[in-house]
């Protein structure tokens, strides 16, 4: 009996497995079909973007497509995990394949799923891509759409003959614009204003094309819009040149001919306002020649780069930005100024400068009693008076004005732009976090990398775009390395509105903030529960954000599985965290998270792990398992390994960065086989470390930054390790701590330290001489502190320094004498001085620093201290003695 059972129970099985095999390779091809259709989605998405069409219909049709390309996308990955991924372990052995079939009827039902939702989306496709064809290829809504793109042409064209009666600053812009005007040596002809909509370009570009110096210029104005058509560009132009031109039935080549032969002998100035191509520029230059002065106005940085000057307007300063309130306010003579000036400065920082902000306030004040309650009503409501109250209209010709910039971008960027719509208005965004979040989110495309870029690069690339076309404004970080010339961005208020609101009408779920513990349920036992989020959580096409301190454990996680990003806030991470296998990106940063769940490694497409919690976490030793890990970041403090053993990083062939690992706690033989590396932020305390990591010649590695901590290098072997590391020109960054260097630092030779911008010593013994450390090209920062041995005087030579801004000198008590030759150190900013109680006073040279602005001075005797205070640096420098 016993025999017939486990023979029919094979017989069973056999059956199911060759089931499973048809079904399988059904499910294979449904699979590559729904592969092959998210390429076709994605390229219909791009024609109606370049349709532009204002169609209900058709906005309605472009967001479901969007919905099911993420559900596309989700289904390709669940078949690649719980599909692929498990025929590929059913090959690696007997014990493996058994494993397999003994839980056969698991991956049966999953992949008659997967076969079920293939098979939805192929025939939901099919269906929603005959009606978005049929919608795009309508002529009556093309008709209609030209005739909605001409009034919005109209409503957006400029002329020269306008009167700015309420301008206020850019005196300086009218001088140096009329100057290279009239100057007729000047090599480039063509200046280019540009900078955000509402800044003025049109106004600063008027003022010249009327001033009274040029009046007997030949003169032509043309507003070219996104709806350029040349040849009527053209003949508007030669209409104003030459009124006697006979233009009808020219033809463009005779159109160009005409102006160019017009003003070859002429002084003459055209105005190009509101270009937004440059392929438009250069089908519009060829009607000038090299002697024509052309002025553009544009919200681009790239249009005419290299026939052009570039001039970028700046936002009104606040002595400016009341000026010109007061001027739209239309403020009566017999006003008291004096008691509207603090609530009126208020109102214009509010406005951050933007004039165009600033004329639709004014507006409404002008419409006001001119007191102080009045104002202050405006002041605290400013938001519901442009939004829904008297400045309705105004506020919605300013959102016109931005929009247009919102409508100029290219399909790539536009998701990369409302996702900043994440992030609080008044936010400084690090821009590091941001890649990594686009990366997350599938708005980087493969496609557009070049050889040997990451995505990082391809996402630096979009946010500098976005930067060029005035959309975003970039942050300079507080030092330069090769991966990071900035380290924050952020948005302009008004065109953080315009963000939200884009993102809210295109319903967009970017970004939702929840209390997990709200969703807590199916509580199971005194220590166990459940979190269950709602369905209608579920779409999400950005990262949750999740605050709640779990003191019961998460046995399951429902209502998430389709999260590609989560910031969590909690104090204790779900075990089932794994579940959520769609996952790119997790972040613990700032939270209480105190260890992290073995199930981590169960996300098959993690992409970015920060850890950066604000205690000591303990890991399980299973890192090394997430084969798609680009991006790691360990605290700053120490972490604890589960079982003892050093952390291994074998296996993440895709890791691009990793900070902080600490030798202690981390296996650093492990860092050369990271072939993909190129941030690396460790901490060593034995020279074996610091050799692994000194001697690693990865060539993708861009930047290292080692922190070195009570190393022995006082033998000549270690010196010679350290000497040679110095060479590596990836190292950015090193910071010494209570190191017996009894050789002395390394003195200079040709590329040691070519790249280096930070360089700290501390409590080190050894000597150092300080003048070599002039000679290394990029350092930015220098911090000497209790270093043992050094010269009595030390002399900063001239061109010595170039790139240094920080200095910080402390506890140096060998050091009676410094001095500073002319030319030396010309971009220091910030210098410290601390305890240097044999210094007999700060060099005469820095007098002549016209960079510097803040000196500190420490714990110096009170001759120094006298010394410094009867010193005048300029009225820049800012003293802090104590």
């Amino acid at each position: 009996m016993a025999e017939f059972v486990a023979n029919a129970s094979l017989e069973i099985l056999r059956d199911l497995l060759v089931e499973e095999t048809k079904f399988l390779l059904c499910v294979g091809g449904d699979v590559e079909k729904v592969k092959a259709d998210l390429r076709s989605i994605h390229a219909l998405l791009m024609r109606a973007d370049r349709d532009r069409s204002n169609s209900p219909t058709l906005k309605l049709y472009i967001s479901q497509l969007k919905d099911l390309a993420e559900k596309a996308e989700n289904l390709l990955e669940t078949y690649a995990f719980e599909v692929q991924s498990k025929r590929e372990e059913g090959r690696r052995s007997l014990k493996d394949k058994f494993k397999r079939y003994i839980c056969i009827m698991c991956e049966c039902y999953s992949v008659h799923k997967v076969g079920k939702e293939a098979r939805h989306i192929i025939s939901a496709l099919a269906e929603l891509t005959n009606k978005l064809e049929s919608e795009l290829g309508q002529e009556s809504s093309s008709l209609s759409r030209q005739g909605d793109d001409e009034r919005q042409r109209m409503l957006r064209q400029t002329y020269g003959h306008e009167i700015d009666r309420d301008f206020v600053g850019m005196e300086k812009d009218i001088e140096l614009l009329l100057s290279m005007v009239k100057d007729e040596t000047r090599r480039k002809r063509v200046v280019k204003i540009y900078g955000m909509g509402g800044l003025g370009k049109t106004t600063l570009a008027r003022k010249i094309y009327n001033h009274r110096d040029l009046q007997s210029y030949a003169r032509a104005w043309v507003c070219i819009t996104q709806q350029f058509q040349p040849k009527a560009v053209f003949v508007d132009i030669l209409k104003q040149l030459d009124r006697n031109a006979e233009v009808g039935g020219m033809e463009e080549q005779e159109l160009v001919r005409g102006i160019h032969s017009f003003l070859k002998e002429r002084k003459c100035v055209v105005v190009i306002d509101d270009i937004w191509n440059n392929d438009d520029w250069e089908i519009i230059k060829q009607a000038f020649p090299v002697n024509c002065n052309v002025i553009l106005t544009t919200r681009s940085q790239n249009i005419a780069n290299q026939e052009s000057e570039p001039l970028k307007l700046k936002f009104l300063a606040q002595d400016e930005g009341w000026a010109l309130l007061q001027k739209v306010a239309n403020l009566s003579p017999d006003t008291d100024l004096k008691s509207l000036e603090d609530v009126g400065r208020e109102i214009v920082s509010k406005c951050e400068g933007l004039p165009l902000s600033i004329r639709v306030i004014g507006g409404i004040l002008r419409s006001k009693e001119h007191n102080l309650p009045e104002w202050k009503k405006v002041n605290a409501n400013m938001e519901l008076y442009l939004r829904h109250g008297e400045g309705v209209e105004e506020y919605k010709r300013v959102k016109q004005v931005l929009e247009l910039s919102y409508d100029a971008l290219p399909y790539y960027l536009k998701p990369c732009f409302l996702y900043l719509a994440c992030f609080p208005e008044d936010h400084d965004i690090d821009i590091e976090k941001l890649y990594l979040l686009w990366m997350a989110e599938g708005f980087i495309s493969y496609q557009d990398k070049g050889p040997n870029e990451t995505l990082r690069d391809v996402a630096q690339r979009y946010l500098t775009e976005l930067a060029m076309r005035c959309m975003v404004q970039l942050h300079k970080g507080s030092y330069y390395s090769p991966l990071n010339k900035f380290d924050k961005c952020g948005l302009h208020d008004l065109m953080h509105d315009l963000c939200s609101s884009k993102a809210e009408a295109e319903e967009e779920k970017f970004l939702k903030r929840i209390d997990a513990s709200i969703y807590l349920t199916d509580i199971l036992s005194p220590t166990q529960t459940k979190l269950v989020i709602p369905p209608s959580f579920g779409n999400y096409k950005s990262r949750l954000a999740i605050s709640c301190d779990f003191e019961r454990e998460v046995s399951g996680i429902d209502g998430l599985e389709e999260v590609k990003g989560c910031d969590y806030e909690g104090g204790k991470l779900p075990i089932k965290v794994g579940e959520l296998i769609h996952l790119r990106y997790l972040s613990l940063y700032g939270s209480t998270v105190g260890e992290l769940p073995k199930s981590i490694c169960n996300m098959p497409y993690l992409q970015t792990l920060d850890l950066r919690v604000r205690d000591v976490i303990r890991l399980p030793n299973v890192i090394c398992k997430m084969k798609r890990l680009k991006h790691l970041f360990l605290p700053y403090r120490d972490i604890e390994v589960i079982g003892g053993e050093k952390l291994r990083l074998d296996g993440l062939h895709e890791l691009e960065t990793l900070e902080w690992i600490n030798s202690k706690t981390t296996c650093i033989a492990d860092i050369p086989k990271l072939i993909s590396l190129q941030s690396l932020h460790v901490r060593v305390c034995d020279v074996d470390s610091m050799s692994i990591v000194l001697s690693n010649r990865n060539s993708q590695l861009r930047e290292t930054h080692l922190l070195v901590n009570s190393c022995d290098l006082s033998s000549k072997k270690d010196m010679e390790v350290l000497n040679e590391g110095l060479m590596s020109p990836s190292l950015v960054f090193l910071r010494m701590h209570e190191c017996n260097m009894s050789g002395g630092f390394p003195r200079y030779k040709k590329g040691i330290c070519q790249n280096l911008v930070i360089l700290g010593l501390f409590n080190c013994k050894g000597k150092v001489d300080v003048e070599e450390f002039g000679k290394y090209p990029m350092l930015q920062s220098l911090t000497l502190w209790d270093f043992v041995k050094m010269a009595e005087t030390i002399t900063f030579r001239s061109n010595s320094f170039p790139q240094l801004e920080d200095l910080e000198l402390g506890e140096l008590q060998d050091l009676k004498k410094w001095e500073v030759e002319k030319g030396a150190m010309p971009k220091l900013t910030s210098l410290c001085i601390m305890e240097c109680r044999n210094l007999e006073k700060v060099p005469d040279g820095l007098r002549f620093s016209s960079s510097l602005r803040r000196m500190e001075i420490a714990n110096m005797p009170r001759e120094f201290i006298e010394r410094v205070n009867g010193e005048d640096y300029g009225p820049f420098v800012e003293k802090i003695i104590y």
